[in-house]
């Protein structure tokens, strides 16, 4: 099994599309963050009377269709690290990123036949599917930790000046969100293994991240409705839904919340995925 991991992860740094994900991460970042501190000039300029009503009106609608990166930060405040970081996960703008990759890697060996000359070499072939696991999670840290480090750089280099914002909601949210990223990742991964074609899988976890299956979230709640649980919302214990209706100073059950339905995807995934690649003739 070691052995395994060693080779997925020495695979993953070899894989061009990591770096090539990277930089385009990298000038994406740079280029939102560009266009956040217009729009920041912009609402400075606005009156206050104006700016209320825009908040409420975004507050009446969390989480929407597509992908919207919107700055918390209030006219008058600095523009904080932390306030970037929370607009850009919170849209599921890295999560993007992040599932391109875990589609692309997940299916690497399959697409390119490798699959086939140590396939026969393990005795559980479900060990295959953990390995990748376990690189994808040294990815998933690598590019969190990168993004935060390219956020401080961005801020420096556009607003002038470097504010991280209040440290310990920060880290807790930092650690809420990397922990449901890594979850996205899985089900990426898990779902590309399953259905072994790159351009479904790429479909299915770009509309993930721009909340296509809010169509298929309301007609279960509306279901569920009818059936007396008036304040059930599935969205809610979902990890796209979590990642984007995590408040930016979460509490600590808050956060237990969120790891906790990242943790029961990425086991209910594994398993599924392990399952059935066991199973499957290669």
């Amino acid at each position: 099994m070691l052995n395994m991991i060693k080779m997925d992860i020495y695979r993953m740094f070899r894989t061009k599309s990591l770096y090539v994900i990277w930089i385009i991460m990298a000038v994406a970042v740079i280029i939102t963050t560009y266009m956040s501190k217009i729009d920041y000039d912009a609402i400075q300029e606005e009156m206050n009377r104006q700016q209320a009503v825009v908040e409420e009106e975004q507050a009446e609608e969390q989480v929407n269709l597509g992908m919207t990166v919107v700055l918390p930060t209030q006219p008058g405040e600095m523009v904080t690290v932390f306030d970037l970081f929370y607009a850009n996960t919170q849209a599921k703008f890295i999560a993007l990123f992040l599932v391109i990759f875990a589609v692309i890697f997940g299916t690497a060996d399959i697409n390119s036949g490798y699959i086939k000359n140590i396939g026969g070499q393990v005795r559980n072939r479900g060990h295959l599917v953990l390995a990748k696991m376990v690189s994808l999670l040294a990815y998933t840290i690598l590019s969190m930790a990168g993004y935060v480090l390219l956020q401080v750089v961005a801020n420096q280099i556009i607003f002038g000046k470097i504010e991280l914002g209040n440290t310990k909601e920060f880290l807790l949210y930092l650690g809420a969100q990397t922990a449901l990223h890594y979850a996205l990742v899985i089900i990426s991964m898990a779902l590309a293994v399953v259905i072994r074609s790159n351009v479904i899988s790429m479909v299915i976890v770009i509309c993930l991240c721009m909340n296509m299956m809010m169509i298929l979230y309301s007609a279960v709640d509306n279901l569920i409705h009818k059936a007396g649980a008036k304040d059930f919302q599935l969205i809610e214990y979902t990890v796209t839904g979590k990642i984007a209706m995590l408040p930016m100073g979460p509490t600590g059950s808050e956060c237990v919340q969120a790891v906790v339905i990242a943790l029961g995807f990425v086991i209910v995934m594994i398993l599924a995925g392990s399952a059935i690649f066991r199973k499957r003739d290669i």
